[in-house]
Protein backbone atom coordinates (compact mmCIF):
# COMPACT_ATOMS: atom_id res chain seq x y z
CA UNK A 1 0.00 0.00 0.00
CA UNK A 2 1.15 3.66 -1.04
CA UNK A 3 1.44 5.35 2.13
CA UNK A 4 2.77 8.93 1.02
CA UNK A 5 3.82 10.48 -2.04
CA UNK A 6 6.22 13.44 -2.70
CA UNK A 7 8.26 15.27 -5.67
CA UNK A 8 11.93 15.54 -5.39
CA UNK A 9 13.71 17.54 -8.45
CA UNK A 10 10.89 16.64 -10.48
CA UNK A 11 10.69 12.66 -9.58
CA UNK A 12 7.53 11.45 -7.88
CA UNK A 13 8.46 8.87 -4.52
CA UNK A 14 6.34 6.82 -3.90
CA UNK A 15 6.69 5.54 -0.02
CA UNK A 16 5.28 1.83 0.74
CA UNK A 17 3.55 0.74 3.93
CA UNK A 18 4.35 -3.42 4.59
CA UNK A 19 1.65 -5.40 3.24
CA UNK A 20 2.09 -7.13 6.11
CA UNK A 21 2.80 -6.99 10.10
CA UNK A 22 6.12 -5.19 10.99
CA UNK A 23 8.60 -7.81 12.05
CA UNK A 24 11.47 -6.89 14.23
CA UNK A 25 14.73 -5.01 12.33
CA UNK A 26 16.88 -7.19 11.05
CA UNK A 27 20.16 -8.01 11.89
CA UNK A 28 22.73 -5.70 10.31
CA UNK A 29 26.09 -6.92 9.45
CA UNK A 30 29.29 -4.67 7.35
CA UNK A 31 30.62 -7.64 5.59
CA UNK A 32 29.21 -8.74 2.22
CA UNK A 33 26.66 -11.66 2.21
CA UNK A 34 26.48 -14.65 -0.33
CA UNK A 35 23.26 -14.78 -1.87
CA UNK A 36 20.81 -17.88 -2.09
CA UNK A 37 19.77 -19.69 -5.38
CA UNK A 38 17.63 -21.95 -6.27
CA UNK A 39 17.13 -23.71 -9.31
CA UNK A 40 13.81 -24.06 -10.53
CA UNK A 41 14.64 -25.28 -14.23
CA UNK A 42 15.17 -23.92 -17.51
CA UNK A 43 12.54 -21.57 -17.54
CA UNK A 44 9.80 -20.39 -14.71
CA UNK A 45 6.92 -18.45 -15.60
CA UNK A 46 5.85 -16.32 -12.83
CA UNK A 47 2.16 -14.86 -13.21
CA UNK A 48 1.46 -11.78 -11.06
CA UNK A 49 0.65 -14.19 -7.82
CA UNK A 50 4.04 -16.17 -7.92
CA UNK A 51 5.99 -12.43 -9.06
CA UNK A 52 4.33 -11.07 -5.74
CA UNK A 53 5.76 -14.01 -4.12
CA UNK A 54 8.61 -14.44 -5.45
CA UNK A 55 9.38 -10.76 -4.94
CA UNK A 56 8.29 -10.85 -1.29
CA UNK A 57 10.89 -13.80 -0.15
CA UNK A 58 13.51 -11.77 -1.62
CA UNK A 59 12.80 -9.25 0.35
CA UNK A 60 12.66 -11.31 3.41
CA UNK A 61 16.10 -13.07 2.18
CA UNK A 62 17.43 -9.02 1.85
CA UNK A 63 15.85 -8.35 5.51
CA UNK A 64 17.84 -10.80 7.35
CA UNK A 65 20.57 -8.92 7.42
CA UNK A 66 20.62 -5.56 5.56
CA UNK A 67 17.42 -2.64 6.24
CA UNK A 68 17.30 -0.53 3.07
CA UNK A 69 16.75 3.10 3.49
CA UNK A 70 16.10 3.07 -0.37
CA UNK A 71 15.13 0.78 -2.88
CA UNK A 72 16.51 2.03 -6.56
CA UNK A 73 14.93 -0.15 -9.28
CA UNK A 74 16.73 -0.27 -12.87
CA UNK A 75 14.04 0.16 -14.88
CA UNK A 76 11.65 -1.15 -16.21
CA UNK A 77 11.85 -4.87 -15.39
CA UNK A 78 13.66 -4.17 -12.56
CA UNK A 79 11.38 -0.91 -10.97
CA UNK A 80 8.61 -3.37 -10.82
CA UNK A 81 10.81 -5.73 -8.69
CA UNK A 82 11.58 -3.08 -6.60
CA UNK A 83 8.11 -2.01 -5.95
CA UNK A 84 6.72 -5.09 -4.79
CA UNK A 85 9.58 -5.85 -2.54
CA UNK A 86 9.15 -2.59 -0.87
CA UNK A 87 5.66 -3.75 -0.24
CA UNK A 88 6.73 -6.71 1.23
CA UNK A 89 9.83 -4.94 3.53
CA UNK A 90 9.36 -4.72 7.29
CA UNK A 91 9.49 -0.79 7.40
CA UNK A 92 8.03 1.94 4.88
CA UNK A 93 10.54 1.93 1.89
CA UNK A 94 10.90 4.50 -0.60
CA UNK A 95 11.45 3.74 -4.01
CA UNK A 96 13.44 5.58 -7.34
CA UNK A 97 13.48 4.72 -10.60
CA UNK A 98 16.96 4.38 -12.66
CA UNK A 99 16.64 3.77 -16.17
CA UNK A 100 19.32 1.45 -17.66
CA UNK A 101 17.60 -0.34 -20.95
CA UNK A 102 19.13 -2.69 -23.24
CA UNK A 103 18.76 -1.77 -26.66
CA UNK A 104 17.20 -5.36 -27.64
CA UNK A 105 14.29 -4.50 -24.99
CA UNK A 106 14.21 -1.14 -26.90
CA UNK A 107 13.60 -2.63 -30.55
CA UNK A 108 11.09 -5.18 -29.56
CA UNK A 109 9.05 -2.71 -28.14
CA UNK A 110 8.62 -0.77 -31.54
CA UNK A 111 7.76 -4.36 -33.44
CA UNK A 112 3.84 -3.76 -33.90
CA UNK A 113 1.93 -7.18 -32.90
CA UNK A 114 4.77 -8.75 -31.44
CA UNK A 115 3.61 -9.26 -27.91
CA UNK A 116 0.24 -10.40 -29.57
CA UNK A 117 1.61 -13.30 -31.74
CA UNK A 118 4.25 -14.39 -28.76
CA UNK A 119 1.79 -14.52 -26.16
CA UNK A 120 -0.46 -16.51 -28.24
CA UNK A 121 1.88 -19.36 -29.05
CA UNK A 122 2.29 -22.84 -27.19
CA UNK A 123 4.46 -22.44 -23.85
CA UNK A 124 6.77 -25.02 -24.68
CA UNK A 125 7.48 -22.96 -28.05
CA UNK A 126 7.84 -19.70 -26.05
CA UNK A 127 10.25 -21.63 -23.83
CA UNK A 128 12.01 -22.52 -27.14
CA UNK A 129 12.18 -19.44 -28.33
CA UNK A 130 13.50 -17.70 -25.10
CA UNK A 131 16.13 -19.90 -24.99
CA UNK A 132 17.79 -19.38 -28.81
CA UNK A 133 17.04 -15.63 -27.47
CA UNK A 134 19.14 -15.41 -24.65
CA UNK A 135 21.91 -18.24 -26.28
CA UNK A 136 22.15 -15.19 -29.05
CA UNK A 137 22.37 -12.16 -26.77
CA UNK A 138 24.50 -13.40 -24.24
CA UNK A 139 27.40 -12.39 -25.92
CA UNK A 140 26.75 -9.35 -27.03
CA UNK A 141 25.87 -8.74 -23.50
CA UNK A 142 28.85 -8.84 -22.47
CA UNK A 143 30.22 -6.07 -23.96
CA UNK A 144 27.79 -3.55 -24.64
CA UNK A 145 27.14 -1.07 -22.08
CA UNK A 146 23.65 0.32 -22.05
CA UNK A 147 22.96 4.15 -21.76
CA UNK A 148 21.56 6.02 -17.94
CA UNK A 149 19.39 7.95 -17.21
CA UNK A 150 21.91 10.75 -15.81
CA UNK A 151 18.62 12.94 -14.39
CA UNK A 152 17.50 9.99 -12.49
CA UNK A 153 20.86 9.12 -10.83
CA UNK A 154 21.36 12.81 -10.08
CA UNK A 155 17.95 12.69 -8.55
CA UNK A 156 19.02 9.86 -7.03
CA UNK A 157 21.90 11.82 -5.72
CA UNK A 158 20.45 15.01 -4.75
CA UNK A 159 17.60 12.82 -2.23
CA UNK A 160 20.65 11.08 -0.76
CA UNK A 161 22.57 13.77 -0.38
CA UNK A 162 19.59 15.45 1.18
CA UNK A 163 19.90 13.06 4.33
CA UNK A 164 21.04 13.66 7.61
CA UNK A 165 23.61 10.57 7.74
CA UNK A 166 24.69 7.56 5.66
CA UNK A 167 22.05 5.25 3.90
CA UNK A 168 21.74 1.56 3.07
CA UNK A 169 20.41 1.40 -0.60
CA UNK A 170 19.33 -1.51 -2.15
CA UNK A 171 19.63 -1.57 -6.15
CA UNK A 172 17.41 -4.21 -7.42
CA UNK A 173 16.39 -5.74 -10.92
CA UNK A 174 14.26 -8.87 -12.65
CA UNK A 175 17.47 -10.82 -14.04
CA UNK A 176 21.08 -10.58 -14.27
CA UNK A 177 22.24 -11.61 -17.57
CA UNK A 178 26.03 -10.71 -18.21
CA UNK A 179 25.57 -8.39 -15.46
CA UNK A 180 27.05 -5.51 -17.53
CA UNK A 181 24.24 -3.44 -16.62
CA UNK A 182 24.18 -3.70 -12.87
CA UNK A 183 27.93 -3.25 -13.25
CA UNK A 184 27.28 0.36 -15.27
CA UNK A 185 24.50 0.93 -12.74
CA UNK A 186 26.45 0.54 -9.91
CA UNK A 187 29.51 2.80 -11.34
CA UNK A 188 26.66 5.75 -11.56
CA UNK A 189 25.25 5.05 -8.30
CA UNK A 190 29.05 5.32 -6.54
CA UNK A 191 29.54 8.56 -8.50
CA UNK A 192 26.77 10.35 -7.63
CA UNK A 193 25.79 8.90 -3.83
CA UNK A 194 27.69 10.30 -0.90
CA UNK A 195 30.66 8.48 -0.22
CA UNK A 196 29.36 7.02 2.91
CA UNK A 197 26.39 5.45 1.28
CA UNK A 198 26.21 1.27 0.79
CA UNK A 199 25.03 -0.29 -1.95
CA UNK A 200 23.82 -3.61 -2.51
CA UNK A 201 21.85 -5.52 -4.90
CA UNK A 202 19.03 -7.84 -5.31
CA UNK A 203 17.80 -9.56 -8.24
CA UNK A 204 14.74 -12.38 -8.63
CA UNK A 205 17.65 -14.86 -10.96
CA UNK A 206 20.78 -14.84 -12.60
CA UNK A 207 20.99 -16.33 -16.38
CA UNK A 208 24.68 -16.94 -16.70
CA UNK A 209 27.42 -17.92 -14.97
CA UNK A 210 30.12 -15.93 -13.68
CA UNK A 211 28.37 -12.29 -14.11
CA UNK A 212 30.91 -9.46 -14.01
CA UNK A 213 28.83 -8.82 -11.10
CA UNK A 214 26.99 -11.03 -8.83
CA UNK A 215 24.07 -9.46 -6.95
CA UNK A 216 23.93 -10.00 -2.87
CA UNK A 217 20.46 -11.72 -2.94
CA UNK A 218 18.93 -13.91 -5.75
CA UNK A 219 16.32 -16.16 -5.51
CA UNK A 220 17.26 -18.25 -9.21
CA UNK A 221 20.27 -19.13 -10.91
CA UNK A 222 20.61 -20.39 -14.36
CA UNK A 223 16.78 -20.05 -14.56
CA UNK A 224 14.80 -17.57 -17.25
CA UNK A 225 11.89 -16.10 -15.74
CA UNK A 226 8.74 -15.06 -17.44
CA UNK A 227 7.51 -12.22 -15.67
CA UNK A 228 4.04 -10.77 -16.12
CA UNK A 229 5.26 -8.24 -18.09
CA UNK A 230 7.12 -10.36 -20.88
CA UNK A 231 6.43 -9.50 -23.95
CA UNK A 232 5.47 -13.74 -24.41
CA UNK A 233 3.80 -13.94 -21.36
CA UNK A 234 -0.43 -15.40 -21.61
CA UNK A 235 -2.41 -12.56 -21.89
Amino acid sequence: MIVGRQHFNGHLIADYAPSEPARAPARRFSSPVRHRTQALGRTQTLGQPAFDAACGELMRLVERDYGPGLVIGVRTGGLVVAEAMARAAGAVTPVLPLTCRRPGTRLKSRIPGLRTILSALPEGLRDALRQIEHRLLSARRRTDSPPIDLNEAAAIGAFLGDKPGPMRVLVADDAVDSGVTLAAVLRTLQAVCPPATELRTAAITVTLESPVVEPDYALYRGVLCRFPWSFDAAR
